[in-house]
């Protein structure tokens, strides 16, 4: 068992600067400018610089664990925040390094920083981690680079969850390095000059800017700041010192969350708020207009939560939070977030579409990132969520986490993939009204039909005598159906073969059962996934080109699965399409529809509009 007053004892004289028995031979450690250590409970709510005067104050409720010496941040508000005179990371050498033990990954996450990583205005530097792996960010002030731009350095190896890893970087003015148990795994000479000091806070186990709280899920032993670049030997030197740690296997201990608080359904006058625990546990969801919070909904024990919140006023921009009672690590509180209710009619609003997200992480943060810089009322999923429905990691790594910040704050609305299989999670994690699988709601001067293309759509079927009675009584001027299978498509191989000498159909035989209703109702827009790039036909109607009355269908099916492409030659369906990961922008106002579609980085590539 790891005993942690050895390394108190052994950092007491210097904490990984001289440590006879561990280091290389021959290989003074230099000592840091500043360090944390956690191997003992703090008395207070901080700690301690061991080498400098930047203090570290404990935010939330982090248990600490004497069996490893560490600090347990369970997501929610657990950080520790340093201050100090002075506390800023910058000049053109340094080094941090930290040893962790990574119980969760995020889409961005961090373990020592103080960055902003706005596109056009990236400052600072962080030694973090994302869902695959460990991973450095740095904006300098060298030639070419001084707008801001920040170089993202990823590890080759993945995160290891539930071992004790030693994470370090290093800049001295023209290299960044990344390391991982000692070992370079990423290099890069994009960054030279001075760091581009960054106004965020400095954080341990967490990342924060001006817009982003992404919380830690792990344990902190240690971590340090040289104002140095340490060689690739030193640092090999700070593994060997402190690697007796990785023999320790500490556990979490209380509760954290598995899933982070994301929103559904927004009405006039009410949103779902949801999350997931890592043990049954009971508490409250606080909220209201301003801080401090006075509404409070309280639920009983258990691990996945779904808490409605209703009395609210139209348009109502409201904060939120989620607060759990841990019987072993008292309260465990999510940041402050906030959501805003529908308006009602006559109000403009904007909504983003998303489909396809699959089992690529890395991509659909890039694409959910996209979508929360337009800050839109909701986020339309067009389906296949995950790659493969029953596994419960994928629901949890490869769509919750890297849309955790989109999702904690702009409600997600899906229609059910193939991908899916139908599986009971789906209808665990998403609160939609009944029966699920297919449904309608309003927002704003627009009604939104979703349809499970799975199921059959041939006349006299459940639901094509539902979406036929819906649209009869539809009242709103714009109507919206998605389904996750289109209609119409020029994919190359999905309809088809088109390479291989089997001529395309153009689309799905079981959706087009549908289109009769959609041109008898008039409805404006049929968005869909499946087939993973991005096309919007030309109006159609009754089979042809209708650019007066027919209707567009938008497939959106490039956030994250394997891209596709398109048939060798033009077809007469196809207006515009586009093989990228992407993001639609939707604006919806009493007069007019407005189209906006984004590339992954964020560049526009397509627009259309309609009006009546």
């Amino acid at each position: 068992m790891f005993r942690p007053t050895a390394v108190c004892l052994l950092v007491g004289t210097g904490f990984l600067f001289v440590l006879s028995g561990f280091a290389p031979e021959n290989l003074q450690l230099k000592k840091p400018g500043h360090s944390w250590l956690f191997a003992e409970k703090p008395k207070a709510s901080s700690v301690r610089d061991e080498n400098g005067d930047w203090m570290g104050m404990i935010q939330g409720a982090p248990v600490h664990s004497a069996e490893s010496g560490s600090l347990q941040l369970r997501g929610g508000t657990d950080a520790i925040l340093i201050g100090g005179r002075g506390a800023r990371l910058k000049g053109q050498a340094i080094t941090l390094s930290s040893w962790v033990r990574m119980d969760a990954g995020a889409r961005k996450g961090g373990i020592i920083g103080q960055v902003q990583d706005n596109r056009y205005g990236g400052k600072g530097i962080s030694l973090g981690y994302d869902v695959a792996g460990f991973r450095m960010g740095l904006a300098a002030n060298g030639s070419g680079q001084n707008d801001g731009t920040i170089t993202w350095l990823r590890s080759s190896s993945g995160l290891n969850t539930g071992k004790w890893t030693h994470v370090a970087c290093t800049y001295d003015g023209t290299t960044m390095r990344l390391f991982v148990d000692g070992n370079v795994e990423a290099a890069s000479v994009a960054q030279s000059g001075p760091i581009i000091p960054a106004n965020s806070p400095l954080i341990i186990g967490g990342y924060a800017d001006d817009d982003e709280r992404v919380p830690f899920i792990g344990a902190i032993h240690s971590a340090s700041i040289h104002e140095l670049a340490l060689s690739p030997e030193e640092v090999n030197g700070l593994f060997e010192a402190g690697k007796a740690i990785k023999a320790n296997s500490s556990a979490p201990q209380g509760a954290w969350y598995v899933v982070a608080p994301y929103l559904q359904y927004p009405t006039t006058e009410s949103i779902m708020v949801a999350w997931e625990t890592s043990r049954p546990v009971a508490g409250r969801v606080e909220y209201g207009l301003s801080t401090p919070l006075s509404g409070k909904v309280p639920f009983q024990a258990g691990s996945m939560q779904t808490v409605k919140i209703d009395g609210l006023k139209p348009g109502g921009s409201y904060f939120y939070r989620v607060v759990c009672e841990d019987p072993s690590g008292g309260e465990l509180a999510s940041p402050l977030l906030s959501f805003q209710t529908d308006s009602g009619p006559g109000s403009p609003f904007v909504f983003a579409t998303i489909g396809d997200t699959q089992r690529n992480p890395r991509i659909t943060g890039q694409v959910a990132t996209r979508a929360m810089e337009n800050r839109p009322a909701f986020v339309l999923h067009a389906g296949d969520v995950v790659d493969n429905g029953s596994d419960k990691s994928e629901w949890v790594n490869d769509l919750f986490r890297p849309c955790q910040e989109l999702f904690g704050r702009i409600p997600v609305i899906p229609c059910i993939g193939n991908h899916e299989r139908n599986h009971a999670f789906y209808y665990q994690y998403f609160a939609l009204p009944e029966p699920e699988y297919h449904y309608q709601f309003t927002f704003g001067d627009a009604d939104f039909f979703s349809i499970d293309s799975n199921k059959s759509l041939i006349p006299g079927s459940v639901q094509f005598n539902w979406l036929e009675k819906a649209l009869a009584s539809s009242k709103s001027k714009w109507k919206f159906c998605f389904h996750h299978h289109p209609a119409y498509s020029s994919d190359s191989d999905d309809y088809g073969d088109t390479f291989s000498g089997k001529p395309s159909t153009l689309g799905g035989a079981n959706p087009r059962h549908l289109l009769p209703l959609y041109e008898k109702h008039a409805v404006d827009m049929v968005i869909n996934g499946h087939v993973h790039l991005y096309e919007r036909t030309h109006p159609i109607k009754g089979g042809k080109v209708d650019l007066k009355d027919g209707i567009v269908h938008l497939t959106t099916g490039g956030g994250g699965g394997g891209l596709e492409n398109f048939v060798p030659h033009s077809s007469w369906i196809k207006a515009v399409g586009r093989v990228d990961y992407h993001t639609c922008i939707i604006q919806v106002d009493p007069k007019a529809i407005h189209l906006k579609a984004y590339d992954k980085d964020g560049i526009l590539f397509d627009t259309w509009m309609k009006s009546k």
